[in-house]
């Protein structure tokens, strides 16, 4: 009974040796036994720190520089002497602003060569032929002094009237006087040797907005005739020309809204006088 246990033992190790020979030589291999995947592991957060802001450091005030102080203004000049310029003080400036009062250009007198002054001296430059920057020199003064020499006196027939147009051909000036007041003072342009503008004393005794001239078919507007065809009246050749032109006898006007306010307020018989001063 033994030997037969034996005998088969050994063939059953006989058989599983000659198996998995086969096995081998066949590229088969042992079947694996399936394993259950294990879920990995989550790791755990670990916090992260909240960084303290660092304090915003506190700027030091900066010290202002202190402003320097301002330069002290020059003193105005006082001329005792000729020429006399824009932001002069004193009795020369005075001087000529009392004559240029006198000639209807200024209203009154300050001491001060200001903006008022400048304007003044300008247009009586101008009128007279002294071009350049609006200064007072020797020259422009003396013709100034020489064409006011009155110093501003008008004559008697000027001052009776209650209102009255008085017209100074030296001064080439026009004026409108009240009660012995002036209230209007206007550039004039009057006629030539051939055709010269009368003097005397006379009355309005018509008056024509729109006229033109019968003889030289000029336009005449706001004509006050006071001597035959010799009328006062704007011309808008005054105003192109200046002095450079003259009227056939008239008395003209450059300044539109002037002429108009003159026509406005003159009646029929006011005076009109003309003169040389």
């Amino acid at each position: 009974m033994a030997s037969k246990l034996g005998a088969i033992r050994a063939i059953t190790s006989v058989a599983s040796a000659a198996l998995t020979i086969a096995l081998l030589s066949t590229g088969m291999s042992t079947p694996a036994v399936a394993t259950t995947p294990q879920p990995a592991a989550t790791p755990s957060a670990t916090p992260t720190a909240t960084p303290t802001p660092s304090p915003t450091p506190t700027p030091s005030p900066t010290s202002s520089p202190s402003p320097s102080p301002s330069p002290k203004p020059k003193p105005p000049r006082v001329p005792r002497t000729f020429p006399v310029i824009r932001g002069d003080h004193g009795p020369l400036v005075t001087k000529v602003q009392q004559r240029l009062v006198w000639i209807g250009l200024l209203t009154k007198t300050t001491g001060v060569f200001d903006a008022t002054t400048v304007a003044a001296v300008r247009s009586f430059r101008d009128k007279w032929g002294f071009y350049g920057e609006p200064i007072v020199t020797a020259g422009v003064f003396k013709r100034l002094d020489v064409l006011t020499h009155n110093h501003g006196h008008l004559p008697k027939a000027c001052l009776t009237p209650k209102k009255v147009i008085c017209v100074d051909m030296t001064q080439r000036v026009l004026r409108l006087v009240q009660l012995r007041k002036t209230v209007l003072t206007t550039d004039a342009r009057f006629g030539t040797s051939q055709n010269p503008t009368v003097k005397g004393v006379f009355k309005v005794y018509r008056k024509d907005v729109r006229h033109v001239s019968s003889a030289y078919k000029t336009p005449m507007p706001y004509s006050m005739f006071f001597n035959g065809g010799s009328a006062v009246h704007f011309s808008p050749y005054f105003l192109a020309d200046g002095y450079y032109g003259a009227s056939h006898g008239c008395v003209n006007i450059r300044d539109l809204a002037v002429a108009k306010r003159l026509f406005r307020v003159t009646s029929i018989g006011t005076p009109v006088v003309i003169y040389a001063s």
